[in-house]
């Protein structure tokens, strides 16, 4: 982003400010390696899905040509961009890393000549496949990073996983429980799924909400949602204001309502065993607990799982299998 004077805000970059920004923080020994190419230049609070089929058709098809590939990306969207990937590139054997600043990058005072320069490190001196954010020195999974602050360097955090590893002076220091274990992926060349279907809901509960709210997504087309519990997947069981009713006659028209946790960094919903009976209750009416998986990473990966499925069962069965370590087993 820069500056503007005529409308007095900050904007999107014109496209060949990449050039700029590598002309003036890369070091020149490793400058030649690096060929860049713009994608979109927006403010990241307008990313589209179809953005990120964009990213994942060029990382598909160039990545093999290069040592890993670096996204700069504006913070605001960033998590989301990086879980949409984490699904959409298959067989990653390279790492791809998104990055940012909290300052304009040309701007005095700015974190994102750190966070860009930690970023060519980590791909130049790691060799692990997977989708990362590199931010503030901290190496984040791709589908377990979170943006806590609007202002803060610090403003990604992992949420109910290890950090990959943190990046400090050059030197890149792994966690060897998370490298090598956290993706579900096969043999063979590296390819993109790019079906996205965005018929998809995100909501979060709130004392006084109305169950039809629900009711009337299923007749705007949505085919899925995302429901952001109270603690471990709590919410109102009884009358007046039951969620019961509507989940189960959103069942019978079979789409599904899966529960995560409204808890910011270690927030796990527990629909067994031995829950709550507010949680039991959702579960018997059709409810499908999501366990620790992020409510950013489960919208996602739901577009994810709808362009690839649309049966009641397959959906549900696909949202709680584990493809890049987004989701723990509930036990």
């Amino acid at each position: 982003m820069i500056y503007d004077e005529a409308s007095d805000s900050y904007v999107p970059a014109p496209k060949d400010m990449i050039k700029t920004i590598v002309d003036r923080i890369v070091p020149a020994d490793i400058y030649l390696e690096i060929r860049s190419d713009v994608i979109e230049f927006i403010d990241s609070s307008e990313m589209i899905p179809q953005i990120w089929v964009d990213l994942a058709k060029f990382v598909g098809e160039n990545i093999e040509s290069y040592d890993g590939i670096l996204i700069t990306h504006g913070t605001d969207t960033m998590h989301y961009t990086s879980a949409a990937l984490s699904f959409m590139l298959r067989n990653l054997n390279k790492p791809v890393v998104l990055t940012g600043s909290m300052i304009p990058i040309l701007e005095e005072g700015s974190d994102g000549v750190r966070n860009f320069l930690d970023s060519l490190t980590f791909l130049t001196k790691v060799s692990i496949g997977g989708v990362f954010l590199v931010f503030d020195g901290k190496i984040i999974s791709g589908v377990r990073a979170r943006k806590i602050s609007s202002s803060d360097f610090g403003a990604f955090v992992s949420v109910n996983s290890e950090y990959v590893g943190y990046i400090e002076n050059g030197i890149v220091n792994l966690n060897s429980k998370k490298v090598g274990t956290s993706s579900k992926q096969s043999e063979g060349a590296v390819y993109a799924e790019t079906n996205l279907d965005n018929s998809v809901a995100l909501i979060k509960l709130f004392p006084g909400f109305k169950p039809k709210i629900l009711e009337d997504l299923a007749e705007a087309g949505i085919k899925g949602i995302v429901l952001e519990s109270f603690g471990s997947g709590g919410a109102r069981v009884t009358e007046p204001l039951s969620l019961i009713d509507a989940i189960k006659k959103l069942r019978e028209r079979g789409i599904p309502v899966f529960v995560t946790s409204q808890c910011y960094l270690k927030g796990v919903v527990r629909f067994g065993p031995k829950p709550y009976y507010v949680a039991k209750r959702l579960m018997e009416a059709g409810a499908v607990s999501l366990h620790d998986m992020l409510s950013e990473v489960a919208v996602v990966k739901l577009m994810w799982v709808l362009g690839r499925v649309s049966a009641y069962d397959e959906i549900i069965n696909m949202m709680l299998t584990n493809f890049a370590g987004e989701i723990k087993s509930e036990t």
